[in-house]
């Protein structure tokens, strides 16, 4: 693909994709129908995002936007009944004269979930289908400064740390292979972009695939294993409400896809090709010399039906390929330079049945993933290279009206290799699991979750036992106190069993207590934990530390590494006081120690930070169907190597500061939905460091920074409702 600038010489880039992203919304128009239209508010006159309003017997219909506005259109006449619904509320069936426009319609909340007490230590949700929703989906793509990425925007919420030169969540001390991704209950091999040397990559799914995210920064069901830290439970949409076109353009890329809705089936397909080249570069200064700018293409499709009245068969299938190419300082080498080159092949499939028989819901899920990473370093080839199958299988009983029993299998083979010039390291691992879990209802006021893991990895040739349980308790209408307790284990990363495969699993042991209040649109919460490590991986080094984070290990390796994190979450969250407005804030507190790797004592390792704080607020300014979004972050300084230091990692890294701006242009063209966003990244653009890289004599270092100190991203995206055949 030509620049822009090669295809139209007299035109400014930047000029052309803009004027472009207005054109696009411009020029999309859909055919005149009869409108309905209205506003869903609470009791109290706030308004209900994300409502379910759709015309009974039809498949016209749409979900409210962050006014409580909906705006749809319909091939029916004369009258018809409207249908709202949201979790939590009662829902509301109106008869109606079409058209039906600007009436506002309260909805009332269900008396039954008000008494309900729910298990939140832990875990966050963002989903929804739960009343004990703290965050929606909406919340995840509109936080400023997270560019739309699942894993950025979960940075914000207390427990996560902010590590701006590797890509991951961080979780209360845990390194980034401490958190592992599921989507749909199945582990996800490669969940960002692959890895380049102090440039953090995205996550490779969008946001907008998944109709919930459950983040837990601890003491997680034992439905889940693998992680010492916590897991990122992903759930994808189930069928759609209609069929319908989408097209995006921003200054990084171009996508567009249809979604096609059956009676009991449908059909997504989305191509996104992005070039952060001619664009988005000229328009943002880099600090990295790219000699490749990062480029590449993505489909995904998802295919659903439903199979009976509680059937429902999913399909899910998602490829990438992108390359890039980095010329970075490197104050270790000669010249003081290094080039690094990568091409990357992601393929990722799951598919999911779920069904109901009786008493019983049966829960089966398979997927299949292939990454491939062709890599030069210097003039040196290098690869690397891994593939999983995993099988799923989960079975629920309802025992009477007290307890619910789960139970599920999970079977997993992977294969991993490395390569670099002539030397190749491989190996297969085949995992096999066990759990069980109660919940246990034993009172309206009361509830606890018991539950038992067990894991098999054959590389390693060894078990474990993770016993683990949460209680509840209701200490009023509004608020309740949750504990959790578990084990966790997970296999050393696989550069550790390339060299020696008599490792045992590394293990992590929480203790967590939390206290939530929800009232009147307002949401408080606090939650202290301690989390205990065992048996982590050490290497024994007689040499110089390498602090360098991409070096391969050498020399003997065993588990007698440990270490301990513990520490405060505080967050806060107000949609009451302010009108068309809320805002959050999340604290951390982590005071936490390590003695593993190639480590040479116990200390705070390089990506845990002691004090974290995000502030931010949400405006809709209804007069112009605007959002304005804005972000704070502050982060303490990390650890790092200093060669001149004799006391090791004793230096720390400047304080973290970013502010961040969006806004959300939000319109429709013929009732079909459109938003302009644009996005200022670290407004005042301050020029954060994550640490310092020394030449082997310790007499130069080169601070590590973001690829660029302020950005500027712009785009736009309409989707097209698909007109009702007569």
């Amino acid at each position: 693909m030509k620049p822009i600038n090669t295809l139209f010489p007299n035109i400014n880039p930047i000029r052309f994709c803009i004027i472009a992203v207005f054109l696009l919304a411009l020029s999309l128009t859909a055919l005149s129908q009869t409108v309905i239209s209205g506003k869903i508010t609470d009791d109290r006159k706030q308004a209900i995002i994300g409502a379910s309003v759709f015309l009974k017997g039809t498949y016209d219909g749409i979900s409210t936007d962050t006014t409580g506005f909906f705006r749809f259109t319909t091939a029916q006449k004369d009258t018809g009944t409207l249908v709202i619904s949201y979790l939590g509320y009662l829902s509301v069936e109106q008869k109606i004269e079409l058209p039906f426009k600007g009436e506002v319609i309260v909805l009332k909340e269900d008396p039954a979930t008000l008494a309900e007490v729910t298990i939140t230590a832990g875990t966050f949700e963002a989903s929804d289908e739960k009343r004990s929703t703290i965050l929606k989906p909406i919340d995840i793509v509109t936080t400023a400064g997270a560019g739309a990425d699942i894993f950025k925007a979960l940075q914000v919420l207390p427990g996560a740390s902010q590590v701006g030169e590797q890509e991951g969540l961080f979780v209360r001390g845990g390194s980034a292979s401490e958190t592992k991704a599921v989507i749909d209950g199945l582990i996800v091999q490669n969940p960002f972009f692959s890895s380049v040397p102090n440039v953090a990559q995205r996550g490779r799914f969008s946001p907008f695939q998944f109709k919930g995210t459950a983040f837990s920064t601890g003491g997680y069901s034992a439905q889940y294993g693998q992680a010492l830290s916590s897991v990122l439970l992903l759930n994808t949409n189930d069928l759609p409400a209609k069929s319908s076109f989408n097209a995006g353009l921003n200054i990084a890329s171009v996508y567009g896809g249809f979604t096609e809705r059956w009676k009991k089936s449908s059909l997504d397909f989305n191509v996104n090709y992005f070039n952060v080249g001619p664009v988005l570069f000229n328009l943002n200064k880099q600090n990295i010399d790219f000699q490749t700018a990062p480029q590449g293409t993505n489909v995904a499709s998802n295919f659903r039906h439903q199979t009976s009245k509680t059937g429902l068969l999913k399909v899910y299938v998602n490829f990438s390929d992108n390359k890039l190419g980095i010329t970075y300082q490197d104050v270790t080498t000669e010249s003081g330079k290094t080039s690094f080159a990568l091409k990357n092949y992601n393929f990722y499939s799951n598919a999911t049945y779920t069904e109901t028989f009786g008493k019983y819901r049966l829960n089966i899920g398979f997927s299949q993933s292939f990454n491939e990473d062709k890599l030069k370093l210097d003039s040196v080839d290098a690869g690397r290279s891994d593939k999983r199958t995993q099988l799923r299988l989960v079975l629920s009983r309802d025992i009477g009206q007290k307890v619910t029993l789960n139970r599920g299998v999970e079977l997993h083979y992977a294969g991993f290799s490395n390569r670099f010039d002539s030397f190749l390291s491989q190996f297969n691992d085949l995992y096999f699991s066990y759990f069980t879990e109660a919940d246990i209802n034993f009172s309206k006021k009361l509830i606890g979750r018991i539950g038992i893991r067990t894991e098999h990895s054959q590389v390693i040739r060894k078990w474990n036992f993770a016993p683990r349980a949460s209680l509840a308790y209701k200490t009023g209408d509004y608020s309740q106190i949750s504990l959790a307790y578990g084990e966790f284990y997970q296999n050393p990363t696989v550069n550790y069993l390339y060299i020696n495969k008599n490792l045992n699993f590394e293990k992590a042991t929480h203790f967590i207590l939390n206290y939530q209040i929800q009232r009147n649109e307002r949401t408080f919460r606090v939650e202290t934990y301690r989390k205990n490590y065992q048996s982590l991986v050490r290497e024994s080094v007689s040499e110089p530390f390498d602090a360098n984070a991409f070096r391969f290990p050498y020399g003997q390796t065993d588990n007698s590494g440990y270490g301990y994190a513990q520490g405060l979450d505080v967050f806060f969250r107000d949609k009451k006081t302010l009108e068309n407005a809320e805002y959050w804030i999340s604290y951390s507190y982590l005071d936490t120690k390590r003695l593993f790797a190639n480590y040479l004592t116990q200390v705070t390792p390089t990506f845990a930070s002691e004090h974290n704080l995000n502030v931010l607020f949400k405006k809709y300014i209804p007069k112009i169907t605007t959002q304005v979004n804005a972000t704070y972050s502050y982060s303490s300084g990390r650890t790092y190597f200093n060669p001149n230091n004799p006391i090791f990692l004793a230096d720390r890294t400047p304080d973290f500061h970013n502010l961040s701006l969006s806004f959300n242009y939000l319109t429709a063209i013929k009732s079909n939905f459109m938003v302009v966003y644009a996005e200022v990244g670290n407004v005042l653009g301050t020029q954060n460091v994550f640490g310092y890289r020394y030449s082997a004599d310790g007499t130069q270092r080169i601070a590590t920074n973001a690829p660029t100190f302020r950005s500027f991203f712009i785009g736009t995206q309409i989707t097209i409702n698909k007109p009702k055949k007569n």
